[in-house]
C-alpha cells in the first residue's frame, strides 16, 4: 500500500540544473520540494518549491534540518566547485541515512587544437601562469587570492565593482560575460591577453570565452574540478528525476497532503 503524503526533497540549488529539476518536480504531486539557496546567490530566479535562504551551520546543522524537516531525499545541485557544501551534504545525509544524489553538469572538454594547461587548484594555476603573461582571470572575486602579488599583468571581469584592496593593480572589466564567441574574442584581443585562467565549470554560460581563447590560439590554464566523494551522480535534470522516482519512498500513488 503506497505511503501517504508527498516525498520531501531538499534541493541544494544555485545552478541552471537545479532550476530545471525544480521545474520538473513542480508537475509531480508525489513530491514537495524545499529549495536551499546559499547566501551568496544573487538575483535568484523564481522557484516552484519552498525557498530557504542562508546556510545550515555546517554538516551538523544540515543533519538537524534533514531530521526536523522529515526530508526523504537530498539532491545536491550546487556549483561543480562547491566542494565544502558537497562534503557537508554527504556527511549530513550519511548521518541521517538519507539517500543523496549529486546533480552536476558535464565538464568542458578541450576543443580540437586548443592548448589547455591542467591545474589542480587555484594555487597551482597561479604557479603555471608565466610572470610575463597578460592573463584574463575568469574566476570571480572570491577566487583571486592566489594571484595577489603575481608579476603577470592581470585582467578580471566582475559583475560588481571590486573592493579597492582586491588585486589593486589589475585591470577590471565590470559587467556580465559576453554572449557570443566573437564578443569574447574582441575583448581578449583588446586586452592583449596571452593566457586565460578558468575553472572547469561546464555548462553553456561560460563556454564563449573558452571557445574564443581556442580560436585565438591562447593557452588556457584550466582548473580541474574538486574530487567527488562517493555518491550517486547524474548529469542533467531528467536523469535526476528518474533517480528520484526510482527511490523506494516514492510511488505514483502518493498524493499531496
Amino acid at each position: 500500500m503506497p505511503n501517504s503524503g508527498p516525498v520531501h526533497v531538499l534541493l541544494l540549488a544555485g545552478t541552471a540544473e537545479a532550476a530545471a529539476l525544480d521545474a520538473a518536480l513542480a508537475d509531480d504531486d508525489g513530491f514537495r520540494v524545499t529549495v536551499a539557496l546559499a547566501g551568496v546567490t544573487r538575483n535568484a530566479r523564481p522557484f516552484h518549491g519552498t525557498v530557504r535562504r542562508g546556510g545550515f551551520g555546517g554538516a551538523e546543522g544540515l543533519a538537524a534540518f534533514l531530521r526536523d524537516g522529515a526530508v526523504d531525499l537530498v539532491v545536491n545541485a550546487t556549483h561543480p566547485f562547491a566542494d565544502r557544501m558537497t562534503a557537508q551534504a554527504v556527511q549530513a545525509a550519511a548521518a541521517c541515512g538519507t539517500p543523496i544524489l549529486r546533480l552536476s553538469r558535464p565538464a568542458w572538454t578541450r576543443p580540437k587544437g586548443a592548448t589547455w594547461l591542467p591545474a589542480e587548484d587555484l594555487a597551482h594555476a597561479a604557479r603555471l601562469l608565466p610572470s610575463d603573461a597578460t592573463a584574463f582571470l575568469a574566476l570571480g572575486q572570491r577566487h583571486l587570492a592566489a594571484f595577489r602579488g603575481h608579476a603577470a599583468r592581470l585582467a578580471v571581469r566582475s559583475i560588481d565593482p571590486p573592493p579597492p584592496d582586491l588585486l589593486p593593480t589589475a585591470r577590471w572589466i565590470v559587467g556580465p560575460p559576453g554572449q557570443s564567441v566573437s564578443e569574447e574574442q574582441s575583448l581578449l584581443v583588446q586586452l592583449g591577453v596571452t593566457h586565460l585562467v578558468a575553472r572547469n565549470s561546464g555548462g553553456t554560460a561560460g563556454w564563449a570565452k573558452i571557445a574564443a581563447a581556442a580560436a585565438l590560439s591562447l593557452p588556457v590554464i584550466m582548473i580541474a574540478r574538486p574530487a567527488q566523494q562517493a555518491q550517486d551522480t547524474v548529469l542533467n535534470a531528467t536523469a535526476a528525476l528518474d533517480w528520484l522516482r526510482s527511490m523506494p519512498c516514492w510511488s505514483p500513488g502518493r498524493q499531496p497532503r
